[in-house]
């Protein structure tokens, strides 16, 4: 399970925390860090500074270090999500990433169906057409699980790796998904509730 949490708290750090005891828990950390002056053609980039990504065991973990006081003040204000990972696909990644912290749109009645959907229609549509999938190197799917101590509104992370952002503007430009994915992307999230971020990201040690 994945513990995601967006901040826009410049120079917030959590070397200390993955030092300390509960520490140990995270099995993987990533930094995903807001790329300055990246502009996309009709998306409003969120303004966030931080993201980062925890990998623990399993839900067991991630509610024992949630109530912990020192993790509760280092993410106090933070937006933070749980939730399962599903790797559609991995040719070995891109030097930027897009994410989108995503609502449902009204059509999805809860986000046990939005994510079905999700798995079998709106992703398969994305990355089954060959002009548009060529530009990720990865493809990840977050759907958000609730756990003890946190009721997140969203339903589900993306997380896509391109070569660059200009790549990336490239790729929303292309016919086919301006003809067959972004109709359905209207269909399937409520953009006015969703947040989407350009990030460069970096492991860090836990050890």
């Amino acid at each position: 399970m994945k513990l995601f949490a967006f901040s826009r708290r410049p120079g917030l750090d959590l070397a200390d925390l993955l030092a300390a005891d509960l520490g140990r828990l995270v099995e993987r950390a990533v930094e995903n860090r807001m790329i300055p002056g990246a502009a996309v053609p009709h998306m409003a980039l969120a303004d966030i500074d931080i993201v980062w990504e925890l990998w623990l065991g399993g839900r067991e973990a991630v509610e024992a270090v949630l109530p912990d006081a020192r993790w509760r003040e280092r993410l106090e204000d933070c937006v933070v999500v749980a939730a399962e990972e599903s790797v559609q696909f991995d040719h070995g990644g891109g030097a930027v990433k897009f994410m989108a912290l995503s609502r449902r749109s009204q059509r999805f009645a809860t986000r046990a169906e939005w994510i079905r959907y999700w798995i079998e229609v709106h992703g398969p549509l994305a990355y089954g057409i060959p002009e548009f999938a060529r530009y990720y190197g990865r493809y990840v799917h977050n759907y958000v699980v609730p756990v003890a101590g946190l009721d997140s509104p969203f339903d589900g992370i993306v997380e896509e790796w391109v070569e660059s952002v200009e790549a990336f503007g490239r790729c929303l430009a292309e016919p086919k998904y301006l003809e067959l994915v972004a109709p359905d992307e209207q269909h399937f999230v409520d953009f006015s509730r969703s947040l989407v971020f350009l990030v460069e990201e970096r492991t860090l040690d836990n050890a």
